[in-house]
């Protein structure tokens, strides 16, 4: 801690490093009473548990080869519906602590750009628990419905990248947004429309969120209706990917160091 004359008088002042750290601590101690990160991950788990139970039961006795091919492309389909899920709590986090005066209580206590940094881990991490949630939920819906599935690591690492992505996704376009019912419907939106939007021009679709997020993390999108023939190269893929992250929450932190929050 520094201390620094000011008009005569000495001034204690922490280092930066202690300030970051202190709210990171802060921060990390708000995830026990998280009941929007709970609320999410229920639904999370309760939605892959409903799209997986409405597989035929008699699949169980289907070669492992057809099994393992279903639950390939259910995979896809609950690791979107999982970014979904990621990025309400990740719009819903901030502005449920906007209305509630969270947000503008911390600003007493650190600067601006500090409170917005911090929030960041907390989107990715709650992001990635809302994603694993679903997962779970689908492969033990599957395992009762299907029988025994191995489960593939790499497309676990992949859905739980997603859903750390589509957390920071709904963070920016929340601290845009700030208002909470708003921010539901556009985040949403955002990330449901494309998906809709596949049926009728795949070629534009797959650049959206949050096609192209599947398509950045290996992810099968064929199962959600779009062509082989519109499908995009995975590098092409992460760069539009890492653009659209990149706008998210560079408007969001150009609004959040910009407005009044009240």
């Amino acid at each position: 801690m520094d201390r620094r004359a000011r008009g005569g008088r000495l001034v204690h002042r922490t280092p930066e490093g202690g300030v970051i750290g202190r709210a990171l601590r802060a921060q990390a101690r708000s995830f026990a009473g998280d009941i929007v990160l709970l609320g999410v991950t229920v639904a999370a788990l309760l939605m892959s548990l409903s799209l997986a139970m409405s597989i035929p039961p008699d699949l169980a006795g289907a070669p492992l080869e057809a099994r393992e091919a279903l639950a390939g492309s259910l995979t896809a389909v609950i690791a979107m519906y999982g970014a979904v899920l990621a990025a309400v709590y990740g719009s819903f986090r901030y502005t449920v602590d906007r209305r509630d005066g969270v947000i503008a209580q911390r600003l007493m206590l650190q600067s601006r750009w500090v409170t917005l940094l911090v929030r960041v881990p907390g989107a990715v991490v709650g992001g990635a628990v809302v994603s694993l949630a679903g997962m779970v939920g689908g492969h033990l819906a599957l395992t009762v419905t299907a029988g025994g599935i191995p489960v593939e690591w790499s497309t676990v690492g992949s859905t739980l990248a997603l859903g750390a992505v589509a957390g920071l996704w709904g963070m920016g376009l929340g601290v845009v947004v700030q208002v909470h019912l708003v921010a539901l419907f556009l985040v949403s939106l955002s990330m449901s429309g494309p998906v809709l939007l596949a049926m009728l021009w795949g070629a534009g679709a797959v650049y959206l969120p949050p096609l192209v997020m599947l398509e950045a993390f290996r992810l099968d999108i064929g199962a959600l209706g779009v062509a082989a023939t519109d499908r995009l190269d995975g590098s092409l893929a992460a760069g539009v990917t890492a653009g659209w992250m990149v706008a998210a929450l560079l408007a969001g932190a150009l609004a959040f160091l910009r407005r009044d929050v009240t």
